[in-house]
């Protein structure tokens, strides 16, 4: 193998790794647990990386979609009641 194909191996490689790391961050980012290095990292890839935020938008349209489309069951109308009453009953 020349050297001119294993740069492009390895550069290539390394292109994906970071997509993968990118795809990863973005996750942590829409599950709002992602650091302020993890949302400056995804900021610097922005800017060089397309392929990766086109693939992350249809990610992102998609938990919009399930978001808007999974009714989440809402909280019982005396939970409050019913907590208040057991830490007043622990006091």
């Amino acid at each position: 193998m020349t050297d001119e194909l294993m740069g492009a191996n390895a550069s290539e490689e390394s292109r994906e790794s970071d997509c993968e790391k990118v795809q990863g961050v973005f996750e942590k980012w829409l599950e709002g647990v992602a650091t302020s290095e993890d949302e400056a990292f995804l900021a610097e890839r922005a800017d060089e990386c397309s392929p990766c935020f086109e693939s992350i938008d249809k990610q992102q349209l998609f938990v919009k979609f399930l978001n808007a489309s999974l009714r989440r069951p809402g909280a019982p109308a005396t939970l409050a009641d019913t907590i208040k009453s057991r830490i007043h009953q622990l006091a």
